[in-house]
């Protein structure tokens, strides 16, 4: 089986959560059938190679308009790969496109990722397309229920929506030995309880609402994740006079993410709405045991911290709600603890990385016969 995952950006290098996602699917997948993935390249120039037994064709982009990428000859060259199914990640103009005038007679899944939010001044160009390619897709991934209901461009087409939950690679998150005796050092610096926040400093993200409930916080707040260390963060904290409890690292690799995530003692997802579709970063520090801190939208990011059970969950944008439910964690390391426990039993029971692989290929197999 040939199958070609159509986005507009891909890990590496892009960091996102949507491209990391679908570096990990696609790695996965690469072990059981033949996998390529069509991405614009950031330059004028086509770029091949292979990562982890994927091949990756970046194709010439002319820039990106509205946060699409101008790529005109996606199309052609997803024609000529030809192959047996096509998954597109949405939203990408750019990718339906490449479909419905590359590749009109192959069948092609789609995973709904989020709604068009910022960019809805564009919609009535863009409609028409989105019909068509809800009238052709054969079906419809969704990471939980919740985001079918919200999906404002497909109440037509629920009949194809099928739910697979993200997941990730659940061992990847324990310690070595010597990365014990990091943690530990690195939690002698400082002296109160630590609260991570990672993730890409985008504008739902809610970081403004973090940084001011952090003013009625005891403790410390970890930033990590692309522009998370911006100027315009940093000139917030020292406005609300907790620069000297704030650390900012930006983008980090691997092995220090893995040091944060078990160093703190709460994670936070603070995002303000509905462009948080999933919060994978809930899944990375349930998987160190670490309890979650999130906000009440109505997407699939309820349907991964169960308030009560693995983490609190409190109203979006209430930075007095959320400080109420971080001081109750770190105030309490016996229930951070019970949390904590109950995440880690949750992601390997129901966010593993073979189930979601398994699931996908069951969803190909059924739309290739």
């Amino acid at each position: 089986m040939n199958v070609v995952h159509v986005f507009k950006d891909y890990y590496p290098p892009t960091t996102g959560g949507v491209e990391q996602h679908m570096s990990l699917l696609c790695r996965k997948l690469a072990r059981k059938i033949q996998v390529t993935v069509l991405v614009p390249s950031r330059s004028r120039h086509r770029i091949q190679e292979t990562l982890d037994g994927v091949r990756i064709v970046r194709v010439p982009e002319f820039g990106r308009y509205a946060s699409v990428p101008l790529c005109p000859t996606a199309h052609a060259e997803l024609r000529k790969i030809n192959p047996d199914l096509v998954h597109l990640h949405f939203p990408n103009p750019m990718g339906d496109l490449a479909q419905l005038w590359g590749a009109p007679r192959i069948p092609f899944v789609l995973t709904y990722h989020a709604d068009i939010i910022r960019q809805k001044a564009f919609l009535p160009l863009y409609r028409p397309i989105l019909e068509r390619l809800f009238n052709k897709v054969s079906k419809v991934l969704f990471s939980a229920k919740e985001n079918i209901t919200s999906a404002s461009y497909f109440s037509r087409h629920r009949d194809k929506s099928v739910v697979i939950p993200f997941g990730i690679e659940v061992d990847l998150f324990r310690l070595s030995g010597q990365e014990q005796g990091e943690v530990t050092d690195f939690r002698c610096g400082f002296d109160a309880p630590i609260v991570l926040f990672v993730g890409a400093a985008r504008h739902y993200k809610g970081i403004e609402v973090l940084l001011k409930s952090m003013v009625s916080v005891a403790g410390y707040l970890l930033l990590a994740g692309r522009g998370t260390e911006a100027p315009q963060i940093k000139r917030l904290a020292s406005d609300l006079g907790i620069d000297s409890r704030v650390r900012f690292y930006g983008e980090v690799t691997e092995s220090r993410l893995r040091l944060l995530l078990n160093a703190a003692d709460v994670f936070v997802l603070p995002s303000i709405n509905g462009c948080e579709t999933f919060g994978i970063g809930q899944l990375e520090a349930m998987a160190c045991s670490k309890p979650v801190v999130s906000t009440d939208l109505p997407t699939g990011v309820q349907s991964v911290n169960q308030n009560g059970i693995t983490g609190l969950v409190v109203p979006p944008g209430r930075d007095d709600a959320l400080a109420s439910a971080l001081n109750t964690l770190i105030a309490n390391p016996l229930l951070c603890a019970e949390y904590g426990g109950a995440a880690r039993r949750r992601v390997e029971r129901e966010f593993g990385v073979d189930r979601m692989v398994a699931r996908t290929l069951e969803v190909y197999g059924e739309v290739l016969g």
